[in-house]
């Protein structure tokens, strides 16, 4: 529909936006990388839960399976984030020859449709985490202190998915640009901290997370969530102006 003025109205602005939104999101829920992932990290927290019964605590189960997302799980949303725009180079130069599709559309749409289905999949299995670990014995957690938890590692989460993006985005080898955050993420995770940016290391913020689950929150903790912001908006915001002034 087209408004008085001859413009096209907000729906029909934001069709092509949503459009490769639900397209990029039912591909990557349809995938057998998505099933193995999800079934292997549930497992894992069943496991790790389970065997924590007799003499476990809340905060150390909730904060293990919470690392997990950084040191094992990050493997996934690596290659599927750092691939996201480099593996599809043909089709989207071919889709804004033919002005189907604007660039901001769908850079814009990658990043939230990446984004979106990191936390889905973290929802899933933090759930499933959270839920057997308040059976444990030894509860001693806070429920703002899990939840603030749960939150920085959804922000962290976050943070690596803009990453990848925007790596995609700038790189167009996606081995390259897997390889580029791979080495980049790991080397916040362990080796920020050794030249002083504990605020920007995802390492650091792990070390923190029984306290927090316990209530304990720092100004640390704050600036850390305002590093892992910044960081996530400035790649964005980056790689979109780079992208849309590149040539196709």
């Amino acid at each position: 529909r087209v408004v008085s003025s001859g413009q096209p109205s907000r729906g029909e602005a934001l069709g092509p936006f949503w459009a490769i939104v639900q397209a990029d999101l039912r591909g990557l829920f349809k995938s057998r990388i998505t099933y193995g992932w999800l079934l292997a990290a549930v497992f894992v927290q069943v496991v790790r839960t389970l065997g924590s019964s007799g003499s476990g605590m809340t905060s150390s189960v909730v904060s293990s399976g919470l690392s997990d997302f950084v040191y094992i799980w990050s493997l996934v949303i690596i290659g599927l984030a750092a691939s996201s725009v480099s593996s599809e180079a043909g089709e989207l130069a071919d889709s804004i020859m033919s002005k189907s599709v604007t660039r901001l559309d769908y850079v814009l749409a990658k990043f939230t449709s990446r984004i979106a289905y990191t936390l889905i999949s973290f929802s899933v299995v933090t759930t499933v985490l959270v839920g057997l670990a308040l059976r444990l014995d030894v509860s001693d957690y806070n429920t703002l202190g899990l939840v603030s938890a749960i939150f920085v590692i959804a922000l962290t989460l976050v943070m690596l998915t803009a990453l990848g993006v925007a790596l995609s985005i700038a790189m167009p080898n996606t081995v390259m640009s897997i390889v580029v955050l791979l080495v980049l993420w790991y080397s916040m995770t362990f080796f920020f901290p050794v030249v002083g940016l504990n605020v920007l290391s995802p390492g650091s913020l792990l070390g923190k997370l029984p306290d927090i689950i316990k209530g304990t929150w720092s100004l640390g903790d704050w600036e850390t969530v305002a590093g892992f912001i910044a960081v996530s908006g400035a790649a964005t915001a980056l790689s979109s102006a780079y992208f849309y002034m590149k040539d196709i």
